[in-house]
């Protein structure tokens, strides 16, 4: 019975895309309606968001094959990716370090809780990813894949508006841009606006994920520091 959750998340998912669609502004983002959505039903019905999550674990699973999948848009690019791989590296290794070291800095001026900052470190990177690292380092997965949503649909909502704002018009530092902030999401986004920005979306996606992996263990290490100064 729990399981008619998992229909019911893609139907309302579909529903929210095809009512939303006509509507230009990056607020009118299927994934947000239906998170806000579901939040509505648990918090003023009877209804047990134990079973939904259970009832969900699919698409859990196959949050790591779609991110294998992003590698199609990548292919497409690659004759591009291997002038600029050198230029691509640098930009996502200093993308991933400026992520972790100030989003861990301004939570250590808030709190002292080395669980919740742990949880914090891989806030940039996909969920599967995500979840990995926070558990390696300490932390709490699903604290961590629930920042890495939030911060996911922030870029998805308002990326491309601020990079428009810079005036950062060139389609390849756009898709860097999106996938090194904001994952996914972000780079689903990419995608809606361009192949060539979703594919670099893609390849910063998979670097910054890997990045983040090694660089954590040493941040983890920096927050014990300073906890215990």
């Amino acid at each position: 019975m729990i399981y008619l959750y998992l229909v019911a998340t893609v139907l309302i998912f579909l529903a929210a895309r095809k009512l939303l669609s006509p509507i230009k502004s990056p607020l009118a983002n299927p994934l947000l309606a239906s998170i806000l959505f579901f939040i509505g039903l648990f918090s003023f019905t009877p209804l047990v968001y134990q079973d939904y999550a259970t009832a969900n674990l699919p698409f859990i699973w196959l949050l790591e094959p779609a991110v294998v999948a992003l590698a199609i848009p990548l292919f497409c690019q690659i004759p591009q990716i291997k002038k600029k791989f050198k230029i691509i590296i640098i930009s996502c290794f200093l993308g991933v370090f400026i992520a972790i070291s100030t989003c861990i800095s301004i939570a250590l001026l808030l709190t002292d809780d080395k669980i919740l900052l742990l949880s914090l470190l891989p806030k940039s990177v996909t969920s599967p990813i995500a979840m990995a690292v926070a558990n390696q380092v300490g932390g709490l997965a699903p604290l961590a894949a629930a920042v890495v949503i939030a911060v996911g649909l922030i870029g998805a909502l308002g990326g491309f508006s601020l990079l428009k704002l810079f005036n950062i018009t060139d389609p390849q530092a756009q898709g860097l841009a999106m996938g090194c902030s904001a994952h996914a999401i972000g780079t689903a986004k990419a995608m809606e606006v361009g192949n060539e920005q979703g594919a670099f979306s893609s390849l910063a996606l998979v670097l910054s994920g890997i990045l983040t992996a090694v660089l954590a263990p040493f941040f983890a290490w920096f927050i014990g520091i300073m906890i215990t100064i």
